[in-house]
């Protein structure tokens, strides 16, 4: 089940975008604890580290919620609306 173009990763307030592909935006999901993980070199040499989830920014899981805007954002955002509302009111005058 698709859940919509806003609630997906890319704008989940746990996504972190870490690089991209010829698909699109990829980041990892940092809604929990990283997942330990271990790679063995030598026989000698063990490697332990931790990973976040890979996920690409079309994705989407349950547990979404929204990403805050940021400043920039919503002034963007308010210019827009202030300017189409001079539109309108311009628009209505003539």
């Amino acid at each position: 089940m698709y859940m919509g173009k806003t609630n997906v990763c890319e704008n989940c307030k746990f996504w972190n975008e870490t690089g991209g592909t010829d698909e699109g935006l990829v980041g990892e999901c940092r809604r929990n604890s990283p997942s330990p993980k271990t790679l063995e070199g030598s026989p000698d040499t063990i490697i332990r580290f931790a990973v976040w989830p890979a996920v690409g920014q079309t994705q989407w899981c349950g547990d979404y919620e929204e990403r805050p805007m940021e400043t920039k954002e919503i002034l963007e955002r308010m210019a827009v609306i202030e300017k189409l509302e001079s539109a309108r009111k311009a628009k209505r005058a003539s």
